[in-house]
C-alpha cells in the first residue's frame, strides 16, 4: 500500500512540474550556464581604423572567438615570444586567462587585417607572381583550403567575413605553432610565412604601432 502511495505521489509531482510556468532550472542558474560559455562570456569589440574611420566590426571579433573555440586552437595554449610581446606592450600575455588571450588574438588580428584589406571584406588583389587572387579581410586564397585544417574557403564564400576569419585563425595557429624549420611563438616571424605585413620591417612597424595605440582601451590586462 505504501509503495502505491509513493508512486502516485511521484506521478502527481512530475505532472505538476511539467504544467508549471516555473522552469525546473531557475533563471539565475541559466545565467550561470550562459556565463560559463567561453564565447558569450568574453566581450566583443569593434576597432576604428586609421583610414577615414574604417571599422573592424564587433561581429568579426565574435568570429575570432568562435574560431578559437571551434578549432580548439593552440593559440590559446602556446607561449608567445616575449620579445615580440614587448614590441606591442603586452609582455604579460603568457600569464593571461583564457578570456584575455581570446581578446588579445582578436585585437592582434584586427591590427594586421587593417593593413591587409583596410577592413574591406570584399577586397580582392591579383597576385600576378602567384597567378591567383588574394581576397577578403585577410587576403586569403581559395587554395589555402588544401593546406590548412579548418580552412574551408572557396570562390563562393571566401569574401564572407566568418569563413575568411576562421581560415585566418587556422593559418595563424600554424605560424605560432612553429616547426622544425620555423621558430614557434613568433607574432612577427624572422622570415616570411604567410602575411608579409608581419615580416617586412616597414609594414611590421605599422602593425606594432596600430596595436599599441589601442591596447590600453581594448585590452587593459596588457598594462
Amino acid at each position: 500500500m505504501m509503495r502505491i502511495f509513493t508512486i502516485t505521489f511521484l506521478f502527481i509531482f512530475l505532472v505538476s512540474c511539467s504544467n508549471s510556468d516555473s522552469p525546473l532550472i531557475s533563471n539565475s542558474a541559466k545565467d550561470d550556464l550562459r556565463d560559463s560559455d567561453p564565447i558569450t562570456s568574453v566581450q566583443s569589440f569593434s576597432v576604428t581604423g586609421d583610414y577615414n574611420g574604417n571599422l573592424w566590426k564587433s561581429d568579426w571579433t565574435s568570429h575570432v572567438y568562435e574560431a578559437l573555440i571551434d578549432q580548439n586552437s593552440a593559440l590559446l595554449d602556446n607561449e608567445v615570444s616575449t620579445y615580440d610581446l614587448s614590441l606591442i606592450n603586452c609582455e604579460n600575455y603568457n600569464t593571461f586567462s583564457r578570456e584575455n588571450k581570446m581578446k588579445f588574438w582578436a585585437l592582434f588580428m584586427a591590427s594586421f587585417s587593417h593593413y591587409e584589406s583596410s577592413y574591406n571584406p570584399n577586397e580582392r588583389y591579383w597576385e600576378s607572381s602567384l597567378g591567383k587572387y588574394s581576397e577578403g579581410l585577410f587576403q586569403l586564397s581559395t587554395s589555402d583550403s588544401n593546406y590548412y585544417t579548418f580552412c574551408n574557403v572557396d570562390s563562393s564564400n571566401i569574401l564572407n567575413p566568418k569563413e575568411n576569419i576562421h581560415c585566418a585563425v587556422a593559418i595563424l595557429d600554424v605560424q605560432i605553432d612553429g616547426s622544425t624549420r620555423r621558430e614557434g611563438g613568433r607574432l612577427f616571424p624572422s622570415s616570411y610565412f604567410y602575411w608579409s605585413v608581419l615580416t617586412r620591417s616597414s609594414s611590421k612597424s605599422k602593425v606594432i604601432n596600430y596595436f599599441k595605440k589601442r591596447v590600453k582601451q581594448k585590452l587593459p590586462a596588457c598594462s
